[in-house]
């Protein structure tokens, strides 16, 4: 039986992350030849991702794209429109009173204005975004944010705050995309929302969704949701949070593996990602596919997954995958 496990861990209030394992340095941002320009307010509001686009009213995203698969909570207090039909065409866009705030996508296709999007370096992304922010400052408080080792860049383009995941294992290349209305952001106090039962659910199956995806790209299959696995990896998170730990192993000394077995899961081969302190299943997951052994359980030879997420404890929100292949 084949065992993988890896953890991430962010720290706290900060959206970052500190891998527990020495990894390889990232590859050089290759040159480029494309002539990219500083993206005007215009163009900025006008970004769209399978036509929709911040501003846009309800009522024309639904024309638009018909009814989401899925409606999930979010760390900001809008909703998500889950659009997963098509991992190929992933698509998250987030709603309040009516009108589009936010979006999220990973597809291939995105791009904006000047053809920047998948694929470009960080210097295009730059040129057409404009230089990184290390902060924003909301009311009194000054928000301080840092690029996690090159993995992501946040850009304020027109009223729209801009952060561009690179994918460190593919020559820190953009990746994917979020995009949050600016009144959106100014709004959001703190960095982690206001704990509840449906946000858990909702950053649970975006972990899930967000995996897919990237099985996909990769020219994997997609895993199969499993209930059994899924409280098992909710246990383990609800653990670390209540007796303020962080690691495969509990205080009882018990693994992964003797957890799975404890709740009936038979497994051919199984592995772990654990992860503490991501603001949203956007960033745990982003930053498990700029860690090697976490990228390698994500993209593993396994058919089943199950996510479990809980709030509370220091690090103010766990998360866990648990993958395995039946042993039958």
């Amino acid at each position: 039986m084949r065992k993988q496990l890896f953890v991430l861990v962010a720290g706290l209030a900060l959206v970052t992350g500190s891998v527990i394992q020495t990894l390889p340095a990232s590859a050089a941002p290759t040159k480029s030849n494309v002539t990219v320009r500083k993206l005007s307010n215009e163009q900025a509001a006008a970004i769209k991702f399978q036509g929709a686009s911040i501003g846009l009213h309800e009522d024309q995203l639904i024309k638009l794209l018909g009814e989401p698969n899925r409606k999930d909570s979010s760390e900001y207090g809008f909703d998500w429109y889950i659009y997963n039909k098509d991992y190929e065409r992933y698509l998250q866009v987030g709603v309040r009173n009516n009108k589009v705030v936010a979006l999220y996508t990973n597809a291939k296709e995105w791009k904006a204005e000047g053809g920047v999007g998948y694929g470009s370096t960080k210097n295009e992304i730059t040129a057409a975004f404009g230089p990184a922010l290390n902060q924003i400052k909301k009311g009194n408080t000054i928000y301080q944010y840092k690029d996690n080792g090159g993995k992501y860049s946040l850009h304020k383009i027109g009223n729209v705050y801009a952060t561009v995941f690179y994918d460190t294992k593919q020559q820190s290349k953009a990746s994917s995309i979020q995009l949050i209305q600016q009144e959106t952001e100014l709004a959001f106090q703190g960095y982690y929302g206001t704990p509840s039962e449906s946000l858990r659910k909702s950053f649970e199956q975006e972990v899930f969704d967000l995996t897919n995806t990237m099985r996909v790209r990769h020219g994997k299959k997609p895993l199969q949701w499993n209930d059994e696995i899924a409280t098992t990896a909710r246990k383990h998170s609800m653990d670390m949070g209540k007796r303020n730990f962080f690691n495969h192993r509990n205080p009882d000394g018990e693994n992964p593996f003797d957890r799975m077995k404890e709740d009936g899961v038979a497994y051919k081969q199984a592995g772990e990602n654990i992860a503490a302190g991501q603001t949203s299943a956007i960033f745990a997951h982003e930053n498990w596919m700029n860690s090697e052994g976490h990228r390698n359980n994500i993209l593993g030879d396994f058919t089943r997954l199950g996510v479990g997420v809980s709030f509370g404890g220091s690090y103010q929100v766990y998360y866990t995958q648990n993958f395995y292949t039946p042993s039958q």
